[in-house]
């Protein structure tokens, strides 16, 4: 992976990140509804990204 894509990995993940704690900072079971979806989408994006 270049530093390029790496670079755009960690602010994707940063972004999310705040967000996500953003929401469940105003709205607790959202964003824990929220955290949880973006777990399992991560999860299903990097099995995926080994095949």
């Amino acid at each position: 992976m270049s530093d390029e894509n790496k670079a755009l990995v960690v602010l994707v993940v940063v972004l999310v990140f705040t967000m996500v704690s953003y929401i469940a900072f105003i709205n607790p079971p959202l964003g824990i509804a929220l955290g949880v979806g973006v777990a399992v989408a991560t999860l299903v994006w990097v099995v995926l990204r080994d095949k």
